[in-house]
């Protein structure tokens, strides 16, 4: 989530320079100061006192500190700083998780807001800075960092605002206006706001007798209607994704104001219910398989269904593209989840086309762009045809030529992938300018294809008769149509409520509107959580680009180094716990013990000693590890690396940090894993250890509970090494599993083969509250249970 906050204060007009002076100046008015910093400036330069941030100047030059503050000047950006990893060698067979940290990049820019400001540096600041999301810390969340531009103008032991202070500062800045775009697109961002209003409540800035003009404005098509936005905004405790439905009782205008209380001030809401078209032609197609399941049919046609949508979406685009000639411009969007199949439907299409090149007939958008990629996309993006789109890409751009959409709908967290595509079919719009004019098509007709996919699969044993087999298929598409029916109409209603202001489901109106859950993460990580997070980055770019050998390598070399690693969990020096049997000391002996002891009596399990609190969720155990320390040792015999010893894995490391189709987000991770190697290439003909050690009050551990009944089993099939399927490994299962139940992060192990039985260590900062949420009567449906249409065709009239 990015979000800027501007202080404004009045100014005369700005003076008229000309084209000479422009060249002398960096910035077109000499009283403006801009600042701004990154992860990797911070760490470059900076320690755990010293925020660091770069800026721009006309009347400034050469780095300076300010209250702490290293500011450096870009100009003279030290590009070749020595970088400061985490690791540090203990000893020549040892190397250790030192626990180095920098100050954040919000702590670095409220701090250097604050020393511009308190030192009347200047008035005029232009401050940018990204964040991905809210975080929690231990004392509290990454926005106090914000508080910090303001701290001088409270007292904190009488909590009360400083008023001569504030007034000075009135005096100089007028305006605070706060804008946070899409604030549904990041599950931390109702936290986000609310953070945001307190703090400005906290220092008087919504009292109008300190003299500020202060507005928080935020911008989301997703949220319409007062009483959803007071529903889904007023409340940060953690919530599931869901859709909002109730019955409509206007028909909304297509331009609406509605004055409405919220957090005790007052409020508009703006609504503009509208498509940018003549006339919306909206078509479906829907594909059921019907498959008999057993292991080997299953895997030789599991992806049938998906190799027919492209054959389809290839056929549409391939018409699209022929009718559309050169001296035609309209554009046509397609939309898929899988970036694995988005390149092979391109691959598919380069196939049957004569030429189909990127930058010339066609963009990717996604997630991990690079800066070079970015800067390519806004270049072309009136000058191709075709345009492919994930849900990360799904906002924040428009492409003014389209005139078709296609979208393949996910079927997972159905919720939240419906409020993406509701944003999706608002990519095309907008005006554009060709031979000096302005045009657009807007007033034209557009047409949007679903693609909706159902694999029906169904069961048999050896004994069943051939009436009962016949029974069970078609039970199996009637479920599976239902399914699909379900969305069908969910999908209608929620694209007219956000067009007109509600849907038709039978003969009633309902407004149906789809949102996305409410969650935050903990700051901090571990040196292995950030090199798992990057081999999974490095496979999914690979994905995009298989010819890049040197991205297989790279991961490849990296979970073999890290795949042996031991955890051991202990209690924290700081706790003192009671006496509570570990699951994990249960899992060889609890077998035999329970069926011992209720051979005479049932209470025999009194026998028992208390167990450690553990969460059981469908098939899975889930243990909280709040006062535990989580101990992590990686043997690493890198004299069998082969690409090791002969530099082969530092090159690859460097080029592609260096390449520049290489996202941003990869950077910072490939300094930490560049740092490593450099660190192993001290000893590199020694077996080495890699120790780290961490204890946040939001990890969990979990294993499947047939670990208790079936141990035996579950050793003799890790220890038979036998190489798992890359798309269906144990440990990428369970994962999948945890992901649809919860929000997690910082997933390990790294490696992927276990030596008695598979779990997982994770960190999930809402889980305990979202648990408790299942024990309210407040949510009665989830996608796992699609039947919000089934109520409300079945209410009582």
């Amino acid at each position: 989530m990015e979000n800027e906050n501007a202080l404004l204060t009045p100014q005369p007009p700005l003076p008229s320079l000309g084209e000479g002076e422009l060249k002398d100046k960096i910035l077109a008015d000499d009283r403006l100061l801009t600042i701004t910093t990154n992860a990797d400036l911070i760490k470059n330069n900076g320690d755990l006192y010293t925020p660091v941030v770069s800026y721009l100047s006309n009347q400034y030059e050469d780095n300076f500190t300010e209250k702490t503050v290293l500011f450096i000047d870009q100009r003279n950006e030290l590009n070749n700083s020595k970088y400061r990893g985490s690791l540090k060698r203990k000893t020549e067979d040892v190397i250790k998780d030192s626990g180095l940290r920098n100050r954040g990049v919000l702590d670095s820019m409220g701090e250097a807001i604050y020393a511009l400001l308190n030192t009347k540096k200047s008035n005029n600041i232009v401050a940018t800075v990204a964040i991905q999301s809210l975080k929690k810390t231990r004392l509290g969340d990454t926005l106090d960092h914000f508080e910090k531009i303001f701290k001088d103008l409270y007292n904190k032991s009488e909590k009360k605002i400083i008023i001569p202070k504030i007034q000075e500062l009135a005096s100089r800045i007028k305006h605070i206006f706060i804008m946070i775009d899409e604030i549904t697109g990041d599950d931390s961002g109702v936290e986000f706001l609310k953070g945001i209003t307190n703090i400005l409540k906290k220092y008087g800035f919504l009292n109008n007798t300190y003299g500020f003009n202060t507005k928080i404005i935020v911008a989301d098509a997703s949220i319409v209607e007062a009483e959803v936005i007071k529903q889904h905004l007023a409340n940060i405790e953690p919530e599931p994704n869901k859709i909002f439905f109730r019955k409509a009782h206007q028909n909304n205008q297509a331009l609406s104001l509605q004055n409405f209380n919220f957090e005790n001030h007052q409020a508009i809401v703006i609504n503009t219910n509208s498509y940018p078209a003549k006339s919306l032609n909206i078509h479906y197609q829907l594909f059921v398989e019907l498959m008999k399941f057993d292991e080997q049919t299953y895997k030789d046609n599991k992806f049938n269904l998906a190799n027919k949508i492209n054959r389809e979406i290839i056929t549409e685009i391939n018409q699209f593209l022929n009718k559309n000639n050169n001296q035609n411009s309209q554009q046509i969007i397609i939309y898929i989840q899988d970036k694995t199949r988005l390149v092979e439907l391109i691959e598919k299409i380069q196939e049957t086309r004569e030429k189909f090149v990127k930058y010339e007939h066609y963009l990717e958008i996604h997630a991990s762009l690079s800066e070079q990629e970015k800067s390519k996309i806004s270049q072309y993006q009136n000058e191709v045809k075709v345009i492919f789109m994930t849900a990360s890409a799904s906002r924040g751009l428009s492409f003014p030529k389209t005139t078709k959409i296609l979208v393949d709908l996910p079927r997972f967290e159905i919720e939240k992938n419906l409020m993406e595509i509701i944003q999706v079919i608002y990519r095309g719009r907008g005006s554009y300018i060709e031979n000096n004019e302005i045009k657009t098509f807007d007033n034209d007709d557009k047409e949007l294809y679903f693609y909706l996919s159902e694999q029906a699969i169904y069961y048999e044993n050896k004994n069943s008769q051939a009436d009962n087999i016949q029974e069970i298929k078609e039970t199996c598409l009637r479920e599976s149509s239902l399914n699909l029916l379900n969305i069908l109409l969910i999908l209608k209603a929620s694209i007219m409520t956000r067009i007109v202001g509600y849907g038709k489901i039978g003969n009633e109106e309902y407004m149906m509107i789809p949102i996305g859950g409410k969650s935050v993460f903990a700051a901090g990580q571990t040196f292995s959580s950030n090199i798992n997070n990057l081999i999974k980055q490095l496979k999914k770019e690979h994905h995009k680009h298989p010819s890049f050998t040197n991205l297989k390598r790279v991961y490849s070399q990296l979970e073999t180094l890290l795949s042996s690693g031991n955890f051991t969990v202990r209690n924290s020096d700081y706790f003192s716990s009671r006496e509570q049997q570990s699951y994990l000391e249960l899992i060889d002996c609890l077998k035999d013990d329970f069926s011992a002891k209720i051979q005479d009596s049932f209470a025999q399990l009194l026998d028992f000693s208390v167990i450690e609190t553990g969460y059981i969720n469908g098939s899975l155990l889930i243990v909280p590890l709040q006062a535990k320390k989580v101990e992590e040792n990686y043997q690493m015999r890198i004299e069998k690396l082969k690409n090791f010893n002969n530099g082969q894995l530092i090159n690859d490391l460097k080029s592609i940090y260096l390449s520049e189709n290489t996202p941003e987000n990869l950077k910072s991770a490939l300094k930490e894993a560049l740092n490593f190697v450099d660190i192993l290439e001290e000893e590199p003909l020694k077996t080495q250890n890699l120790e780290q050690s961490s204890q946040y009050d939001d990890q969990y551990y979990l294993f499947p509970l047939f670990t208790f009944i079936s141990p035996e089993i579950m050793k003799d099939y890790f220890s038979s090494n036998e190489e798992e399927p890359e798309d269906l490994r144990f440990k990428d299962i369970l994962e999948a599993y945890i992901r649809a139940l919860y929000p997690v992060s910082e997933v390990l192990p790294i490696g992927y083969k276990y030596q008695d039985f598979p779990f997982l260590l994770f960190r999930s900062y809402s889980l305990k509250e979202l648990r408790n949420k299942l024990f309210t009567d407040k949510y009665l449906l989830t996608s796992n249970e699609l039947n919000i249409i089934n109520l409300i065709l079945d209410q009582d009239s």
